[in-house]
C-alpha cells in the first residue's frame, strides 16, 4: 500500500523522492526510515507502470528527480482507494494510508472505510477479551502466575490501544452524521488547534 500513499501525496503536487520518503516515514511507526534503496525502486516501478513520470530538475542547486502523477496514476489511486483492505499484519498501516486519501472521496465512501475499520477493531477487541479470559483462568494455579502475569499486562496494553482506535473511529463517524453520501468532508479536526499553539522543536 506504499503505492497508495505515494500517489496520494503526488495528487497535491510534484515531489522529490526525498520528500516522498519523509511522507512515508510520517505515516509509519516513529523512527521507521525509508532509505533511497527502498524509495527509488518503488518510484521506478510506478514509472514503468505509467502511473508517474520522473524528471531530473535543478532544485536548490542540486539535480533531483521530481515525481509527477499521470492520468493513469490518478485512475490507479481510485482503484487502490476502493480495494478492500486485507485483514493481515499490514492492516493497520494500510488503513492509515487509506485515511490520508479520504478527503478526495465522498462522505458515503468515507463512512464505508470507517465502518470497515471499526469492524476490524471490534474483532481485535473480541480476540483480546477471549485470550484475557483464558489467561485469567490459568491464574487459579499459583504456579502459573509467573508465566501469565506480564502476558496479561501486555494484552491490557493492546486492549487499551484498540479501545482508543474504536473511540477515534466513532468520533469520525459522528462528525459525518447528517451529511449526504455524495457530499465531501475535509474539515480539520479541533485537536489541530492545540498543536498550532505549541512548540515541538
Amino acid at each position: 500500500m506504499y503505492e497508495l500513499l505515494i500517489l496520494s501525496a503526488l495528487m497535491v503536487h510534484d515531489r522529490t523522492g526525498y520528500k516522498l520518503s519523509k511522507i512515508l516515514e510520517g505515516n509509519l511507526e516513529p523512527r521507521r526510515q525509508i532509505s533511497n534503496g527502498v524509495m527509488y525502486p518503488m518510484l521506478h516501478k510506478l514509472e514503468k507502470a505509467g502511473y508517474i513520470t520522473l524528471e531530473t530538475k535543478q532544485i536548490n542547486g542540486r539535480a533531483q528527480k521530481l515525481a509527477k502523477i499521470t492520468d493513469a496514476g490518478l485512475a490507479r489511486f481510485e482503484d487502490l482507494m476502493h480495494t478492500p483492505i486485507a485483514m493481515d499484519a499490514k492492516r493497520e498501516s494500510n488503513f492509515h494510508f487509506k485515511f490520508r486519501g479520504l478527503g478526495r472521496e465522498t462522505v458515503g465512501f468515507q463512512r464505508d472505510v470507517l465502518h470497515a475499520y471499526r469492524e476490524a477493531t471490534d474483532s481485535d477487541i473480541a480476540v483480546y477479551h477471549k485470550v484475557i479470559a483464558h489467561l485469567q483462568s490459568i491464574l487459579t494455579n499459583p504456579d502459573r502466575q509467573i508465566d501469565v502475569g506480564w502476558s496479561l499486562r501486555g494484552l491490557q496494553l493492546a486492549l487499551n490501544v484498540a479501545q482508543t482506535r474504536l473511540d477515534w473511529v466513532n468520533d469520525q463517524l459522528h462528525d459525518l452524521d447528517g451529511l449526504a453520501d455524495d457530499a465531501h468532508f475535509t474539515t480539520v479536526p479541533e485537536i489541530m488547534k492545540e498543536y498550532e499553539a505549541k512548540d515541538f522543536e
